[in-house]
């Protein structure tokens, strides 16, 4: 195919037109996933494809040819969406009331391009806030009405979670009909209609579910072209499976080496109260951001807020949504030493360089500034989250509190026990129960049953969208290759405050494309 002249303008156009074909049309707050739809989206973004192929960047800067892969990587994932996962004709889990829908294209963190779901309203709502939760009750029976015709080749697997996801819905929607009572009775019928639609579909997938026996994970070849063509990540299933169980004997290895070293040391001191484990959370906040300020770990500004209250995990309650006074693997773990929790919070997912990160606010570049579709970032932002839990341990931060170093080595088999499951799921040697198993098992004390929201959400997440767990580890490994590759190139000149200064302003990006833009060295 001809290529064009370079033109990076034509790129920025072209990645707009893109972002909106893949918006739904929503008729009477209801989106549009039939067939019919489907097809034309897909067709259109095949021409959108051809007209990309044909734009020649070669001749520009490395950070505007980062862009076109960027570009490239987005599309081969709604690509890879109507082609293999089709979610909307194999999940049911997709028509979820309180993640929206369009979300799911951006699995599941952003909300940022559509506003359709139902979240806990601050009441009593404004006139518009009425006329829009109205809307948005009004449509979910039609929505599920919709969903019984588009889902098709539905997964087992992905019913079961469906129908768990169902009674969360129900629960919350009850809810709504408690708060709205007191405030805007004028609502309670429509969420009664709402709640009784949602019964309905719950019991459909229900009565429904053990005849659909389609295998749930996308399969190895899948898996492998999902990472190289979407993710970016130059290795393969086998290279990702070596690479985790290794990393899951280490982490065990490493929590024994450290309990045997602490074993004269008083045992863990729990809180007793909301109130007291908040608190606890806020000082270990303050003593990562004086050390990360005091070691020039990364640029702090003098004037950085505090963590918003609501950012620090609630360890009564979090674990219980319906299971009230439960103890899961995050109150468990925070409340023994939340030191691990609260610096992959502060430092992955909150503060760059005096701002929030997380929907890349302050970016306000054409196709950096936007939030990543599929999470195509994840080897990137959760692997800075997950590995500076150890680098920081590294460099002296747990030193005075020695027993949080076991709690990180808990994290880290958490994490790589997931990551197993990741990757035998989607490879069809596990089935759901097998994932929930091996994940829970997996972790080194019992404080996350099979039943727990805590295995459930991460496994629900991880086999709805390929690679999320296993991307922790394998980020994680490219940073550290990263570190080495910079620590090379510049000699004695390099420090991590520069580092971690230049991997911040980088922008939230697939890791690999973060390595060229750094190093120069083209690797995919």
């Amino acid at each position: 195919m001809k290529k064009s002249k370079d033109d990076y303008a034509e790129l920025v156009n072209l990645f707009a037109e893109f972002r909106e074909i893949i918006k739904p049309v929503v008729v009477e707050g209801v989106p549009d996933f039939t067939p019919l739809a489907m097809e034309k989206q897909y067709t259109d973004l095949l021409q959108l494809q051809e007209r990309l192929e044909t734009i020649d960047i070669s001749s520009r800067c490395i950070a505007q040819q980062i862009d076109y892969h960027v570009v490239k990587a987005e599309m081969n994932g709604v690509d890879f969406d109507h082609r293999i996962l089709k979610p909307w004709a194999r999940d049911p889990g997709f028509y979820n009331l309180t993640d929206g829908i369009y979300p799911r294209l951006l699995v599941h963190h952003s909300r940022s391009l559509s506003n359709w779901g139902l979240y806990n309203p601050e009441l009593p709502l404004s006139e518009e806030g009425v006329v829009d939760f109205q809307v948005k009750l009004l449509a979910v029976p039609k929505l599920f009405a919709q969903a019984k015709i588009n889902l098709i080749e539905v997964a087992g697997d992905l019913a079961t979670i469906a129908v768990r996801v169902k009674g969360k819905d129900i629960q919350l929607l009850k809810g709504f009909a408690v708060q709205f009572a007191k405030f805007h009775p004028e609502l309670v019928p429509h969420v009664e209609q709402a709640i009784s639609a949602t019964e309905d579909f719950r019991d459909w997938l229900m009565a429904n579910k053990n005849k659909w026996t389609a295998p749930a994970g996308v399969g190895k070849e899948n898996y492998n072209w999902w990472m190289k063509n979407v993710h970016l990540i130059p290795y393969t299933w086998d290279e990702f499976h070596t690479m985790i169980q290794s990393e899951y004997a280490r982490a065990i290895t490493f929590l024994k080496l450290e309990e045997h070293k602490n074993r004269d040391l008083p045992d863990f001191t729990l809180t007793s109260s909301e109130e007291e484990n908040s608190l606890r959370q806020r000082e270990t906040a303050a003593q990562i951001m004086q050390f990360l300020r005091e070691k020039e770990i990364v640029s702090v500004p003098e004037d950085l807020p505090p963590l918003p209250p609501e950012q620090y995990p609630r360890m009564w309650g979090k674990s219980a949504y319906l299971r009230p006074n439960y103890r899961g693997y995050f109150e468990e773990t925070n409340d023994r030493e939340p030191m691990t929790n609260v610096l992959h919070v502060i430092f992955g997912h909150y503060y760059v360089g005096g701002r929030k990160i997380w929907y890349q606010e302050g970016d306000t570049r054409p196709i950096r500034g936007e939030v990543r579709l599929f999470d195509i970032h994840e080897a990137r932002s959760e692997a800075l989250a997950f590995g500076i839990e150890e680098w920081l341990l590294q460099a002296g931060l747990f030193d005075k509190r020695p027993r949080s170093k076991e709690i990180a080595y808990i994290w880290l088999a958490f994490r790589t026990a997931r990551a197993l499951s990741d990757l035998r799921m989607h490879n069809n040697e596990y089935r759901l129960e097998d994932g929930l198993k091996n994940f829970s098992e997996g972790i080194p004390y019992p404080w996350a049953d099979v039943d727990s929201d805590a295995v459930w959400w991460d496994i629900e997440e991880t086999l709805r969208a390929p690679g999320h767990s296993s991307n922790y580890i394998k980020g994680k490994h490219m940073m550290q290759q990263l570190i080495a590759d910079r620590s090379r190139q510049l000699g004695k000149n390099f420090t991590f405050q520069q580092f971690f200064d230049d991997f911040m302003s980088n922008g939230i990006i697939p890791i690999s494309l973060t390595c060229w833009e750094l190093t120069g060295n083209r690797k995919l």
